[in-house]
């Protein structure tokens, strides 16, 4: 692998990295509702058990979007970086962001889709954890927001780039 696909693929492999070992036991909602329920009465006093609930529940899923919305943006960068490679642009977001690509962008949600599916499927043979569609749908969710919120914030219309190109 040459230098800038290397450079392309690491952010992305290694936030990869930390979404599996997210899926591991490790974080199951009785690990994590013990040390935040620590942090929770530490902070603001005691919580009524119904409380906590709603709050770990709204901060695991919110462990959700930022995961994966973080990926699919990373995994844009990727493919961005994969599919001009011999272009010799930079890779850097000024770049990216004024050269938006479709297949880029379709690419990275297919993967973190893919991702995600796989996740909660894993989550299925652990016995501390459950894999849920929902949690896939959640996923999906983010990762297209991120990849609107890339669109919204190129500098140039993808229509326009693909007259160009064609």
């Amino acid at each position: 692998m040459n230098r800038t696909l290397l450079r392309a693929w690491a952010p992305a492999l290694l936030w990869l990295a930390l979404v599996v070992w997210e899926s591991t036991s490790f974080f199951a909602a009785e690990k994590t509702g013990a040390w935040l329920a620590a942090v929770m009465s530490f902070l603001f006093g005691a919580l009524s058990p119904q409380h906590f609930q709603l709050v770990h529940e709204l901060l695991r899923k919110f462990g959700h979007v930022f995961l994966y919305s973080i990926l699919s943006l990373l995994c844009f960068r990727a493919w961005w970086g994969t599919l001009r490679a011999k272009s010799g642009e930079p890779l850097s977001w000024r770049t990216i962001l004024s050269h938006w690509s479709l297949r880029a962008a379709a690419v990275a949600l297919l993967m973190t889709v893919l991702v995600a599916a796989a996740d909660e499927w894993h989550q299925t043979l652990l016995p501390s954890r459950s894999g849920s569609v929902h949690d896939v749908l959640l996923d999906t969710m983010a990762a297209v927001f991120a990849q609107l919120a890339l669109l919204s914030a190129s500098t140039r219309p993808p229509a326009r780039q693909q007259q160009e190109q064609g």
